[in-house]
């Protein structure tokens, strides 16, 4: 059911793209999600059509189009049962009818089918599409009548809490965007026209117009943290009286003289705040980028600001957060921090500005007051001027993320992006918060590495952080490519940057047999960054995979030394002793040690609850569960491990009564976690001896939340060349040889989907 109609040019996708991002509220989202289905861009049109759903709550033509892009990736019943939610408020909306017809008798079920499209018909009997579908599918058309018009009940609330897939819609770098978007395309056939629509449905709100005059000018300068400079109407001078002539004329000459002057001075001053507005302007957009280079060329900027007016907020402000990022992020030296601490005290003393906030918070969160950082930004966000602030919510991210505080950091930088889909930062930060949750989560935050590749093709930590999952999964040539780029000249990266690219590198020269090259590499990236943990970490990684675990549990411990309030490395280090013979008793330690420094945490207390199932002792590790499910309020992935426990115990009972309540907290956006819990409800159905479809229909929703879980391809897999289904197979079981090379059955599947 692919979406009819010649695909956008880049330039009119560009457009379209820019005015989504320029007011999601808007109606942008529905030409911008016909072009995504267009192009087969299935998860994109998802994300975006979700946003049009949540803005426009009483518009079922928005749903409508939701159906459709679930219907064209193949997924009937659940475009069907958003097209149930449409049609129980407005029964005759022919869009609806029209299509859960289609779907109702691709589906096999006629009688359903027919009756929609007789609906449908009676809604629009003039609509050429419609009647070519009755004719197709050789329905009869219903007997004329005309019911009365019912009454128009409430419009269906949006589900609380639908948020978008790991991959949001694609927007534009401000570089890149067109001025304005192209004229509307025309509506793709099968949406019902405007004099067709219902009496019934609602027509959507239009958006806000752009404020104009003075109100626009206005809030320009709010927004650069300047004013518009006018030179005040003088009055008129009152008509001479009876002196003499001479005085009037001397009066005259004196007043010219004045007034030049003032003119020149007003045309001086004017120039100046022109200036510097432009300069703020050029700022902003390399602020935007997120590029080291960028915030260098931003502080030379901010520099030339300050030294045509002391007293400008912004470019203190500006100037303070661009220093705190480059010392907090990339590793210039102390001076570049003690030149941003000067920024903040002198911005202080003019007024209140969100980048002296984030400069602050960066500057206490760095120097290990990341409690003092997130109180300030918490002051600043519960207030009613700063709570709709998409840029401090990011920063409060970032500082939760530094923290270790992985749910907060994900709600934060949640809500930060739906507000500010257009930037890259942002996005990047919540696929950190996704890739530091370790195994199920590479998904998601592949998903937002990439949505901030589209942002900003040049995202050097994107590029890095997408460096790592490939990483982990094996994926050596695409991770070497990436560390190639960082380490180029013109990359300008950092060197926290080539650091961890060396690092990256290191990885695939290790997974290559070539331990030597590895160490060479790993030494050159400790030199350029002693302070990260990231290089110990992957260091970690790279000898686990190696079968050194004990090389692997002194690197992990490294890391943590530098980062011990990060729990992702606590993980990583239990899991490396837990590798070793006996290593289970250190790994309790490690986790009790962790506590203390730390505080109670809900995964945490998953991983004891880990440690004591390794050390045999069921009823401990089954307290420790119950614990951080208790402290998650919720906390899905604490239910899988519990149901796993259940699963040794042959409690299979309990194991489903776990995983179905896992599987409902994971919600829309649980891809990674959700996928797990499937193919553990696959795992326990198997044990019990259930039928080998109830098993494929586990394993394939798993494939829904996560495409590439190596768990879920080898079981639907297997399982289909079981059933002599080799063509369905083949796929399945190649994709896991290539996504899951490190995989326990990868040469058995690659043997299998070459047909051997």
């Amino acid at each position: 059911m692919r979406t009819p109609g010649k695909p956008l040019t880049p330039a009119e996708l560009s457009a379209l793209e820019h005015a989504f991002a320029s007011d999601p509220a808007s109606d942008a989202y529905r030409p911008l999600t016909e072009a995504y289905l267009a192009a087969g861009r299935f998860m994109e049109a998802m994300v975006v059509c979700k946003k049009g759903v949540k803005a426009h709550p009483d518009d079922p033509a928005a749903k409508v189009l939701l159906a459709r892009v679930y219907a064209e990736q193949g997924k009937d019943r659940k475009a069907l049962e958003e097209l149930g939610a449409v049609l129980a408020a407005f029964p005759t909306f022919a869009a609806a009818n029209q299509l859960a017809g289609v779907l109702h008798l691709r589906l096999g079920e006629r009688e359903a089918g027919e009756a929609a499209l007789r609906r449908a018909a009676d809604a629009a009997p003039n609509d050429p599409e419609i009647r070519a579908l009755l004719e197709k599918h050789g329905v009869g058309p219903a007997a004329p009548a005309v019911p009365a018009a019912p009454a128009r009940p409430a419009a269906p609330a949006t589900p609380a809490g639908a948020g978008g897939p790991p991959v949001a819609p694609r927007v534009t770098a401000p570089a890149q965007r067109p001025p304005a978007p192209p004229p509307a395309r025309p509506q793709a056939p099968g949406a019902p026209a405007a004099a067709e629509r219902s009496e019934e449905v609602p027509l959507p709100t239009p958006p806000p117009t752009q404020a104009s005059g003075a109100a626009y000018a206005q809030q320009l300068a709010e927004k650069y943290g300047t004013q518009t400079f006018q030179i005040p109407h003088s009055r008129q001078p009152k008509r001479a009286g009876r002196g003499p002539i001479v005085a009037t004329v001397a009066l005259a000459v004196a007043l010219a003289v004045a007034l030049g002057g003032w003119a020149l001075y007003s045309k001086a001053r004017k120039e100046r705040i022109e200036a510097i507005d432009r300069l703020l302007r050029e700022t902003r957009e390399l602020v935007d980028r997120d590029a080291y280079a960028a915030y260098g060329e931003a502080a030379a900027k901010l520099q030339d600001i300050l030294k045509r007016d002391r007293d400008a907020l912004a470019g203190h402000a500006f100037l303070a957060y661009v220093d705190a990022i480059r010392w907090a992020e990339h590793g210039d030296g102390d001076a570049v921090r003690d030149e941003a601490m000067r920024q903040v005290d002198a911005a202080r003393k003019l007024g209140r500005h969100s980048h002296l906030v984030a400069a602050e918070a960066y500057l206490r969160a760095s120097s290990g007051d990341a409690a003092g950082a997130k109180q300030a930004l918490d002051a600043v966000l519960g207030g009613e001027d700063g709570s709709q602030s998409p840029f401090l919510l990011a920063v409060l991210g970032a500082v939760q993320l530094r923290a270790g505080d992985l749910d907060a950091a994900r709600d934060a930088l949640t809500r930060a992006q739906q507000a500010n889909p257009g930037d890259a930062r942002t996005a990047w930060l919540l696929a950190e918060q996704f890739r530091r949750r370790g195994e199920g989560y590479e998904l998601q935050a592949s998903g937002y590495y990439d949505y901030a590749l589209r942002i900003q093709k040049e995202h050097l930590p994107s590029i890095l952080g997408k460096a790592l999952v490939v990483l982990g999964r094996g994926q050596l040539d695409e991770a070497a490519r990436a560390a190639a780029l960082v380490l180029a000249p013109q990359a300008g990266a950092s060197k926290p940057q080539q650091a961890l690219a060396h690092a990256v590198r290191a990885g695939v020269l290790g997974a290559h047999g070539k331990a030597a090259e590895a160490a060479s590499e790993e030494q050159a990236a400790a030199k350029l960054d002693p302070s990260s943990p990231e290089i110990p970490w992957l260091v970690g990684q790279r000898k686990l995979r190696a079968g050194d675990a004990a090389g692997a549990v002194e690197a992990f411990q490294r890391a943590v030394s530098l980062d011990d309030r990060r729990v992702s490395l606590y993980a990583d280090l239990v899991r490396a002793q837990l590798a070793q013979e006996g290593g289970a008793q250190r790994a309790l330690e490690t986790l009790k040690r962790a506590v203390a420094r730390v505080g109670e945490s809900p995964r945490l207390a998953l991983l004891l609850g880990d440690a004591y199932r390794a050390a045999g002792d069921a009823d401990l590790a089954r307290g420790q569960y119950e614990k951080a499910i208790a402290l998650g309020k919720p906390f899905p992935d604490a239910r899988v491990a519990l149901a796993r426990l259940h699963r040794d115990r042959n409690n299979v009972p309990g194991a489903l009564v776990e995983l179905t309540q896992a599987i409902d907290e994971y919600g829309q956006g649980g891809a990674g976690g959700a996928a797990a819990a499937y193919v553990e409800m696959a795992d326990v159905e198997r044990a019990r001896g259930a039928r080998a479809d109830v098993v494929a229909d586990l394993y394939r929703k798993a494939l829904e939340k996560d495409p590439a879980s190596c768990e879920a391809l080898w079981g639907a897999g297997k399982l289909e060349h079981d059933a002599n289904k080799l063509a369905d197979a083949k796929t399945k079981l190649g994709a896991y040889a290539k996504l899951c090379p490190r995989a326990p059955h990868a040469a058995e599947a690659a043997r299998l989907a070459g047909g051997n």
